[in-house]
């Protein structure tokens, strides 16, 4: 067990104890930010010349999965800011100057979705639009938007988040915490050293002088942000579990003859089908982690990083099936807000709809390229 992850372990009850207060503030509290950049949960994947801990991605999955065991929006939120400083390790030297000297602990956020509208301009571009879902906004210092230039290029601008203004419309059912109002961005310029183009698939886009021919940074985001954001169903699921195992010598089944539902057969074939799915999840989320090495290695071979996609969305479906296993087995109680199991269960929900983590929309892509056919997307 890495330092990292003992760290993320020894803060969760206290995230856990604000987990509530971030369901309905609609964001993380501000002491459970300053718990995670104290324990360096925020560096795990940053370079150890900037303070970070350049951790291996199997470590980030962990951390996620841990602090996901006490609040599912908490464990997001940091795997964006963590995921956001390894792509900024990519922008020019002169961008990560200036992030790592505007804050002790700099957070940023990520919108991969290309929006907006970036007409170049002298010494840079200016940049327009409405990014959604900007998960962590509230406390961001910086902004990490991609959109697609006039001459076609999909690129990520990074731009300081007072520059944007956020739309209030973040009212939701799950990862209520996560504060993921829309961004919207009104000509601000963003200088060229703030620009990053985004290479296609088996291309390096570094520019970073210092760092581009480090291997550790040869990671392509997407199957480094999908494989570490598997951590969060996968915390999620297995408290899901614990907290099932836990009551179900405390209650009984209601109208039938079993005063202690762990003697009914179907709190028992609840209870396997729970651990068998998370138990496949869990292979599914360590084969993705196994491959995002391969992809590293072989970054031309798509059909290895279409599989991390299909990886990451089969095992955030098993997990949404075992918390909905838990679900049926845990009485009428978990309906009741203050019911940790009913956060659980709308914020897994809420993950399987993920564009990166829907199974459908996934399954699909990989359906295509077993076919032998283009995966018809740029996001691999």
């Amino acid at each position: 067990m890495t330092e990292l992850v003992q760290a993320a372990i020894e803060i969760t009850p206290k995230v856990a104890a604000r987990a509530e207060e971030a369901r309905s503030l609609g964001r993380l509290t501000d002491d459970v930010v300053g718990l995670l950049e104290d324990a360096g949960l925020l560096g795990v994947l940053t370079p150890r010349g900037r303070g970070g801990a350049e951790a291996s991605l199997a470590t980030f999955a962990r951390v996620n999965e841990e602090l996901a065991a006490g609040c599912g929006s908490t464990s997001w939120v940091t795997g964006i800011y963590a995921a956001a400083r390894y792509m900024l390790s990519s922008f020019d030297d002169r961008a990560q100057d200036q992030v790592y000297g505007s804050a002790e602990h700099p957070k940023l956020l990520a919108a991969f979705q290309p929006s907006g509208a970036a007409a170049q301009v002298a010494g840079g571009y200016r940049l327009s639009g409405i990014w959604r879902f900007c998960s962590g906004q509230h406390h961001a210092d910086w902004a990490l938007l991609t959109s697609v230039t006039t001459k076609g290029v999909p690129a990520q601008f990074l731009l300081p988040r007072d520059e944007c203004r956020a739309v209030d419309e973040w009212r939701v059912t799950g990862l209520s915490g996560t504060g993921s109002s829309s961004l919207a961005v009104a000509q601000a310029f963003v200088p060229e050293h703030r620009v990053l183009p985004l290479a296609p698939p088996g291309m390096r886009q570094s520019r970073s002088a210092a760092l581009g021919a480090d291997p550790y940074f040869g990671m392509p985001f997407i199957p480094l942000f999908v494989t570490g954001g598997i951590g969060t169903p996968l915390g999620l699921a297995r408290a899901a579990l614990e907290l099932f195992a836990a009551r179900v010598h405390e209650r009984p089944v209601s109208y039938t003859r079993y005063e202690v539902a762990a003697h009914a057969p179907v709190t028992q074939l609840r209870m396997a089908d729970a651990a068998m799915a998370l138990d496949q999840a869990r292979f599914h989320a360590d084969r993705a982690v196994a491959t995002v090495a391969e992809v590293t290695a072989d970054p031309t071979n798509l059909p290895l990083r279409v599989r991390v996609r299909a990886d990451a969305a089969w095992a955030t479906r098993r997990c949404l099936d075992a918390v909905r296993a838990v679900r049926d087995g845990a009485g009428a109680g978990v309906i009741r807000l203050d019911d940790p199991l009913s956060r659980i269960v709308a914020d897994v929900e809420a993950l399987a709809s993920h564009s990166f983590l829907l199974q459908s929309t996934n399954a699909e892509l990989y359906g295509r390229v077993l076919c032998g056919l283009d995966p018809g997307v740029p996001f691999l």
